[in-house]
Protein backbone atom coordinates (compact mmCIF):
# COMPACT_ATOMS: atom_id res chain seq x y z
CA UNK A 1 0.00 0.00 0.00
CA UNK A 2 1.47 3.41 -1.18
CA UNK A 3 0.93 6.56 0.67
CA UNK A 4 -2.29 7.53 -1.56
CA UNK A 5 -3.57 4.44 -1.35
CA UNK A 6 -3.41 4.29 2.85
CA UNK A 7 -4.80 8.00 2.89
CA UNK A 8 -7.24 7.22 0.43
CA UNK A 9 -8.47 3.74 1.88
CA UNK A 10 -7.81 4.36 5.84
CA UNK A 11 -7.30 8.05 6.75
CA UNK A 12 -9.77 9.75 4.70
CA UNK A 13 -11.97 6.93 5.53
CA UNK A 14 -11.56 7.41 9.35
CA UNK A 15 -11.72 10.78 8.98
CA UNK A 16 -15.21 10.86 7.42
CA UNK A 17 -16.67 8.55 9.78
CA UNK A 18 -15.92 10.11 12.17
CA UNK A 19 -16.78 13.95 11.15
CA UNK A 20 -20.59 11.62 10.24
CA UNK A 21 -20.64 10.80 13.70
CA UNK A 22 -18.51 13.26 15.81
CA UNK A 23 -19.98 12.15 19.49
CA UNK A 24 -17.91 8.62 18.76
CA UNK A 25 -14.57 8.63 20.59
CA UNK A 26 -13.78 5.43 19.04
CA UNK A 27 -13.82 7.32 15.52
CA UNK A 28 -11.90 10.09 16.80
CA UNK A 29 -9.19 7.93 18.12
CA UNK A 30 -8.90 5.99 14.64
CA UNK A 31 -8.94 9.17 12.65
CA UNK A 32 -5.90 10.44 15.14
CA UNK A 33 -3.80 7.38 15.01
CA UNK A 34 -3.90 6.70 11.15
CA UNK A 35 -3.51 9.92 10.19
CA UNK A 36 -0.70 10.53 12.36
CA UNK A 37 0.70 7.83 10.35
CA UNK A 38 0.62 9.94 7.46
CA UNK A 39 4.04 11.09 7.97
CA UNK A 40 5.61 7.86 7.53
CA UNK A 41 4.06 6.86 4.85
CA UNK A 42 4.93 10.26 2.40
CA UNK A 43 8.24 9.95 4.08
CA UNK A 44 8.57 6.51 2.38
CA UNK A 45 7.31 7.86 -0.77
CA UNK A 46 9.77 10.75 -1.16
CA UNK A 47 12.16 8.05 -0.74
CA UNK A 48 11.07 6.31 -3.06
CA UNK A 49 9.75 2.91 -1.27
CA UNK A 50 13.72 2.19 -1.20
CA UNK A 51 15.33 0.54 2.03
CA UNK A 52 16.36 3.18 4.56
CA UNK A 53 17.04 3.29 7.69
CA UNK A 54 14.86 3.96 11.13
CA UNK A 55 16.67 6.98 11.93
CA UNK A 56 16.96 8.26 8.07
CA UNK A 57 12.86 7.58 8.18
CA UNK A 58 12.14 9.23 11.27
CA UNK A 59 14.19 11.87 9.94
CA UNK A 60 12.33 12.58 7.10
CA UNK A 61 8.59 12.08 8.85
CA UNK A 62 9.64 14.65 11.66
CA UNK A 63 10.21 17.26 8.45
CA UNK A 64 6.90 16.19 6.90
CA UNK A 65 5.51 16.77 10.14
CA UNK A 66 7.09 20.07 11.02
CA UNK A 67 5.60 22.52 13.21
CA UNK A 68 2.01 22.12 11.21
CA UNK A 69 1.34 18.07 12.03
CA UNK A 70 3.17 18.59 15.52
CA UNK A 71 -0.18 19.00 17.97
CA UNK A 72 -1.49 15.44 15.96
CA UNK A 73 1.93 13.33 16.62
CA UNK A 74 1.81 14.74 20.45
CA UNK A 75 -2.06 13.80 20.78
CA UNK A 76 -1.60 10.77 18.67
CA UNK A 77 1.77 9.17 20.61
CA UNK A 78 0.03 10.39 23.87
CA UNK A 79 -3.09 8.30 22.76
CA UNK A 80 -1.52 5.41 22.11
CA UNK A 81 1.35 5.37 24.80
CA UNK A 82 -1.70 6.64 27.58
CA UNK A 83 1.46 8.98 28.77
CA UNK A 84 3.17 11.89 27.36
CA UNK A 85 6.58 11.47 29.67
CA UNK A 86 9.60 13.42 29.47
CA UNK A 87 12.65 11.94 30.25
CA UNK A 88 15.50 14.10 31.54
CA UNK A 89 18.88 11.80 32.01
CA UNK A 90 21.19 14.88 33.28
CA UNK A 91 22.34 14.31 35.83
CA UNK A 92 20.04 12.20 37.50
CA UNK A 93 16.70 10.79 35.68
CA UNK A 94 14.05 12.46 35.88
CA UNK A 95 10.89 11.23 34.72
CA UNK A 96 7.92 13.79 34.02
CA UNK A 97 4.80 13.02 32.82
CA UNK A 98 3.51 15.90 30.63
CA UNK A 99 0.56 14.90 29.25
CA UNK A 100 -2.39 12.08 29.62
CA UNK A 101 -5.22 10.73 27.64
CA UNK A 102 -6.38 9.22 31.00
CA UNK A 103 -9.14 12.11 31.97
CA UNK A 104 -11.04 11.73 28.82
CA UNK A 105 -14.29 9.99 28.87
CA UNK A 106 -15.78 8.66 25.79
CA UNK A 107 -18.96 10.03 27.05
CA UNK A 108 -18.33 13.47 27.69
CA UNK A 109 -17.26 15.61 24.61
CA UNK A 110 -15.84 18.27 26.73
CA UNK A 111 -12.90 15.87 28.32
CA UNK A 112 -11.59 15.57 24.40
CA UNK A 113 -8.93 17.68 25.03
CA UNK A 114 -4.71 16.54 25.76
CA UNK A 115 -3.36 19.29 27.71
CA UNK A 116 -4.28 22.42 25.75
CA UNK A 117 -5.48 20.33 22.54
CA UNK A 118 -9.32 20.00 21.67
CA UNK A 119 -8.61 16.48 20.01
CA UNK A 120 -11.44 17.81 16.88
CA UNK A 121 -9.76 20.73 16.08
CA UNK A 122 -5.80 18.88 15.70
CA UNK A 123 -7.95 16.45 13.86
CA UNK A 124 -9.72 19.23 11.51
CA UNK A 125 -6.65 21.22 11.32
CA UNK A 126 -4.35 18.15 10.48
CA UNK A 127 -6.86 16.98 7.60
CA UNK A 128 -6.51 20.60 6.06
CA UNK A 129 -2.54 20.08 6.06
CA UNK A 130 -2.70 16.39 5.29
CA UNK A 131 -5.44 17.05 1.81
CA UNK A 132 -3.06 19.37 0.49
CA UNK A 133 -0.02 16.62 0.10
CA UNK A 134 0.84 16.12 -3.56
CA UNK A 135 1.84 12.11 -2.71
CA UNK A 136 -1.53 11.40 -1.56
CA UNK A 137 -3.29 12.47 -5.06
CA UNK A 138 -3.75 8.99 -6.81
CA UNK A 139 -2.87 10.55 -10.25
CA UNK A 140 0.82 12.05 -8.59
CA UNK A 141 1.53 8.91 -6.76
CA UNK A 142 4.53 7.25 -8.82
CA UNK A 143 6.04 5.41 -6.59
CA UNK A 144 4.77 1.64 -6.26
CA UNK A 145 5.68 -1.15 -3.80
Amino acid sequence: MNAAEFYQDVVKRNYEEFTNNPGDFRLLWNALLSMNTVAEFVALDRLAYSPVSRSALSQTADQIRDKNLADLKCCAETFKHVRKIQDHRKPVPKFMTIETSTGISSYDRTTWTIGSHDLVDVLQQASATIAAFPELKNENSAHRL
